[in-house]
């Protein structure tokens, strides 16, 4: 039976011309704002957005590009297979964190083994299908967890991390990022052994997963393993931090709104947004924060029992935004769309005057895994993996 993972012959910037990728990489093309795009093509006219994402919807461009900038050996193909171990320091506020996981290839015919967690939508799926068919490759890894720790993955890593890396450079938020490529053929028969058989959640990726597959079904004779699909593998680790998603949302009569909360949780003034957060994350039961007109209010639900009838043995129970969207959004009666943030400081201004912020805390990990595994998807914006996996530090081309 073929692994789960395996491999590849990467393609990447070329180290002779290349030292430092920090003008060169980008993030996953979702998360790209406008603003941050005329960024990152001002770094460099090689940044990775360069191929990422069609201008104009241009996407016979991008195709040209890659392939001009692999003849002008700005992009080189390696001639052995390696898998690369990838590690991001970074920062949630005080606290310092890391994360590390492989680049590798994922087989992505696994039935019953690779769980997706979010449902997907279908304009950006079809931006992936017409970008995937102009470069032949994937351009960016998908991100999977492995629920339970791996402690080979740990134990690699302990051996690596103080050696001089392949590649590294700091992203938009200063975190550091550090690859070190590996191609020691039992080092990588042992990675791959340590995957096979374990289940694993999509954690980022669902769109170029969905499309990948479907470019597979329609090219399978053409590429050699088209079934496989690049990947950041990572396990349960301190460093694998989840940021909540706050929602903005106008809400015509908030004084009415409150009222019709009341019954239902117990209500609170807090006096700002540190201690609100400090409260959400020391309460089990469900629970959010409000922030209307400058002030903060801390809701927790008075008794469980209401979700018993409303969710019967549902896993939804443990998510918070799915029920902060189908119980509390019902009866706050709130108009147009939703805006979102990870970060409660930019909540004050995304609020203004006019608006009205709720405010979460993280989805818990164990709840992402018991969804995923029980075939159920969460809603969108529920999870936001914190930092992203970058785009740029290799391309899984179909043809090399």
């Amino acid at each position: 039976m073929a692994d789960t993972i395996r491999p590849f012959k990467a393609t990447y910037y070329n180290p002779s011309f290349f030292k430092n990728l920090s003008a060169l990489t980008c993030p996953p093309y979702d998360v790209i704002s406008e603003k941050q795009l005329s960024l990152l093509k001002g770094k460099s006219p090689y940044n990775f957005s360069n191929i990422l994402i069609a201008t104009n919807n241009n996407y016979k461009e991008i195709g040209n590009r890659l392939r001009n900038w692999i003849d002008k050996a700005v992009l080189v193909d390696d001639s052995a297979e390696c898998i690369f171990l990838y590690e991001q320091k970074f920062k949630i506020g005080t606290t310092k964190y890391n994360r590390f996981g492989f680049l590798s290839l994922l087989k992505m015919n696994e039935k019953g083994s690779i769980f997706p967690h979010e449902y997907t939508l279908s304009a950006p799926k079809e931006d992936r299908k017409k970008v995937i068919e102009q470069v032949e490759a994937n351009l960016s890894p998908i991100f999977v967890i492995a629920p339970k720790k791996i402690g080979y993955f740990h134990a690699l890593y302990k051996r690596y991390r103080n050696k001089k890396p392949f590649m590294k450079f700091k992203d938009l938020d200063s975190n550091e990022n550090l690859v070190w490529k590996i191609t020691d053929k039992d080092t990588i028969r042992k990675i791959c052994a340590e995957v096979n058989g374990k289940n694993l959640v999509i954690a980022d990726g669902h769109h170029r997963f969905e499309v990948a597959s479907g470019y597979y079904k329609r090219n399978k004779s053409r590429f050699k393993n088209l079934n496989y699909i690049m990947s950041y593998i990572t396990d349960a680790q301190a460093g694998l931090v989840i940021l909540p998603t706050h929602r903005i949302v106008f809400v015509p009569d908030f004084d009415a709104a409150l009222k019709s909360l009341t019954p239902y949780f117990d209500i609170k003034e807090i006096k700002n947004d540190y201690f609100l957060t400090k409260k959400l994350q020391s309460e089990s039961k469900f629970s959010f924060g409000i922030y209307h007109k400058f002030k903060f209010y801390f809701l927790k639900l008075k008794n469980e029992a209401v979700f018993d009838k409303l969710f019967p043995g549902s896993p939804y129970r443990k998510l918070n935004t799915y029920l902060l969207h189908q119980f509390v959004f019902p009866m706050v009666k709130r108009d147009g769309n939703i805006q979102y943030t990870h970060d409660i400081k930019e909540v004050k201004k995304l609020a203004g005057k006019d608006k009205t912020a709720f405010i979460l805390k993280s989805v818990a990990l164990p709840a992402v895994f018991e969804i995923a595994n029980r075939g159920y998807r969460l809603p969108q914006k529920s999870t936001y993996f914190y930092p992203k996996v970058y785009s740029g530090i290799a391309i899984r081309r179909f043809a090399v």
